[in-house]
């Protein structure tokens, strides 16, 4: 699926009309890119999904509170029908982390939800589609190893991935898009000379507006987390 998710993101890329990161401009612009899906971001306190639907009912994008609303915190939340697409994150949660909800529900998105719409739109039999996902909130602890993980908490009669499979995608589309493998590789041979272990980690997250533990985990995923570790010795 990483191939698959790589070329969506060079997708978009071409749908928007911009240009990927490069090593001089190393910092994702997301809103420019939502924008050319016509996504709208949102960051509102105490982010729940009742709270998200009920600002939703205030702008007039819907006319009945969405059924399967809760009061359970979230670190992000997508709500996307057949005319309107909205991400909302919490605002009092820390940039890089917003950061990372937004290209998480971003990735639900692209991989899982425009499909959906597209083939609505071409479809001869019309049928209203509305779809909303939740991401649980991050740990207190920032050196924690997974990852916050969502759900699809209402996409009735959708023929979806499974649970565990649109997160793990959604995941990688976020780590994809924030940290481009490219723009990791150059930082890491920039600075590994001169830092070391978690001084590294932290210096390349910096660099790329990411969580430390974001940027350790695509490390990881890029084989170069050993490389990290051998450098703490």
């Amino acid at each position: 699926m990483s191939q698959t998710i790589t070329d969506a993101i060079a997708e978009l890329y071409c749908i928007c009309a911009m240009t990927p990161p490069t090593q001089q401009e190393r910092v994702v612009v997301l809103n420019e890119l939502l924008g050319g899906y016509n996504l709208t971001c949102i960051e509102l306190v105490g982010l729940t999904s009742e709270v998200a639907s009920h600002f939703l009912m205030r702008r007039g994008a819907i006319f009945e509170p969405i059924g399967s609303a809760n009061q359970e915190p979230l670190a992000g939340y997508i709500y996307v029908d057949s005319s309107n697409g909205y991400i909302f994150v919490e605002r009092d949660d820390l940039l890089v982390r917003r950061r990372f909800s937004v290209a998480h529900e971003f990735g639900h998105y692209v991989l899982h939800f425009y499909p959906l719409l597209r083939e609505q739109r071409l479809s001869d039999s019309y049928e209203p589609l509305e779809i909303t996902e939740g991401l649980a909130l991050f740990s207190a602890d920032e050196n924690a190893d997974d990852l916050p993980e969502g759900r699809v908490v209402h996409a009735p009669h959708l023929h979806l991935p499974s649970y565990n499979q649109m997160e793990k995608e959604a995941n990688q589309f976020a780590a994809e898009l924030l940290m481009p493998a490219e723009a990791v590789q150059y930082l890491f041979t920039r600075y590994a000379p001169d830092f070391r272990g978690d001084d590294l980690i932290w210096r390349l997250a910096t660099e790329m507006l990411v969580s430390g533990t974001a940027m350790r985990r695509r490390l990881r995923d890029l084989h170069l987390l050993p490389l990290v570790a051998a450098h703490l010795n």
